[in-house]
């Protein structure tokens, strides 16, 4: 056996380790051709790599709520595919997404996944987990794949279920993990004339939507998570449903975190802050930090929804938010959230979530895992422009805000790729 501190195909690492257990200054050996942490500690070797005081070295960050939008038909790939939807993830620190089914061309079968899996692996440059589309007639066609289920209408020809038939569009998927889109289409109905997006939208929508899920889920042994929460409301019917034993987990997403009703106009793109569930209040905004902080909330997920500028102005919902990803998380961190607990909501709670759906482990630095990691430099702010942009959606809802922090270095699998333009670092063993 080879001597891995000259084996080529290693490179070794060293800097402030910081995961959801705390901080540590070491150094990590990592295989290139494996994609793995090989060993981790007081290494021998120069390393090919040392980052700096100000900058930290975290597990990957997963994102387990993406529109990329591609499919074989190809019809939306103006919006976005799985090659640009990646070059987003990386200038956010991204290593693994998990790709909504919304599509044209759904996955609702063994055929149409395999069409979607093959573009995936073809043509992203970071990890996919594709989601199955819960369909009329539909059965669970692979065991090792999450399941997306859209309990009210939103953007895309897409069937939902929030009446008394998603009982039996449900039952064949009991012991599975169905993400829902929770709103009640009944109250949407009776709200269509009303005069803004989020009173067409109103908060009992969503709030109601959670309780019939979760009673469903718990008559057929479903593990419910609930998508994009936006009501303090809704968080607490999630939290009495686990005080009463029931398995629920649920995310939020940047924009119900940092936006709502009375503060939007503040930002440069605030008329295009439009998206389902829609803004909140304030109120909601602050209970949803708080559950965030508490563990209440598993994982922060962006609902990345590349449209574009003119279908924005059109009033399409929906907003681009993979390429912010980590500059978002040193904004929260400015705010109060502390460092181990977003790396536990943006890798190793995401990582446990996904570990059925992926072919290695992610969300800790340890030897073993899958050298997938994200590095943040503390020492620089990033003023975010619209020529910064790698998503084809071309515009941020972030333009203008400066945050405490950007991403330095996106590593997929061992291999350095640089976040401003997706491209692999020349090392220490030279351009690959």
């Amino acid at each position: 056996m080879p001597d891995s501190s000259t084996d080529s195909s290693t490179w070794l690492i060293e800097g402030e380790l910081l995961e959801s257990t705390g901080s540590c200054h070491s150094r990590l050996r990592i295989c290139s051709d494996s994609g793995t942490i090989l060993e981790r500690g007081d290494l021998d070797g120069t390393p090919d790599v040392v980052w700096p005081e100000g900058v930290i070295v975290c597990p990957g960050f997963i994102d387990i709520h993406v529109h990329c939008r591609d499919d074989p038909g190809g019809s939306q790939r103006h919006k976005e595919d799985y090659r640009s939807a990646s070059e987003a993830a990386i200038h956010g620190g991204v290593v693994l997404l998990g790709d909504m089914p919304n599509n044209p061309d759904p996955p609702i079968d063994a055929d149409s996944y395999r069409r979607k899996r093959q573009l995936a692996d073809e043509k992203s440059l970071v990890d996919v987990v594709l989601y199955g589309l819960l369909a009329s007639g539909g059965r669970p066609y692979r065991n090792d794949i999450p399941w997306k289920c859209y309990f009210g209408p939103s953007v895309g020809d897409i069937d939902s279920w929030g009446d008394s038939a998603v009982a039996e569009v449900l039952s064949p998927f009991s012991g599975r993990v169905v993400m829902f889109h929770a709103e009640d289409p009944a109250i949407l109905a009776t709200n269509t004339d009303r005069p803004t997006h989020e009173q067409r939208r109103p908060p009992e929508a969503e709030v109601v939507a959670i309780q019939t899920i979760l009673t469903i889920c718990k008559q057929l042994d479903i593990h419910p998570h609930i998508a994009h929460l936006s009501t303090a409301d809704g968080l607490s019917v999630i939290e009495e449903a686990r005080r009463c034993g029931q398995h629920v987990t649920t995310e939020v997403a940047p924009h119900h975190l940092c936006f709502d009703i009375e503060n939007r106009h503040q930002f440069e793109c605030g008329q295009w802050l439009q998206m389902n569930p829609p803004l909140r209040s304030a109120t909601d905004r602050l209970a949803l930090m708080q559950g965030l902080i508490s563990g209440a909330i598993d994982c922060i997920a962006t609902d990345h929804a590349p449209h574009s500028i003119a279908e924005n102005d059109e009033g399409i919902s929906g907003v681009p938010l993979l390429d912010t990803f980590g500059g978002f998380l040193c904004h929260l961190a400015r705010e109060g959230v502390p460092w181990p607990v977003l790396i536990d909501r943006a890798s190793t709670t995401p990582a446990r979530l996904f570990g059925a759906f992926h072919d290695g482990v992610l969300g800790d630095l340890q030897p073993g895992t899958l050298a997938s990691i994200t590095v943040i430099d503390l020492r620089e702010e990033w003023l975010v422009e619209r020529n910064q942009i790698r998503s084809r959606a071309g515009w941020s809802p972030f333009e203008g805000v400066r945050f405490p922090g950007r991403v330095a270095e996106t590593v997929i699998r061992g291999k350095r790729r640089d976040p401003a333009t997706s491209n692999r670092i020349v090392t220490a063993q030279g351009t690959s």
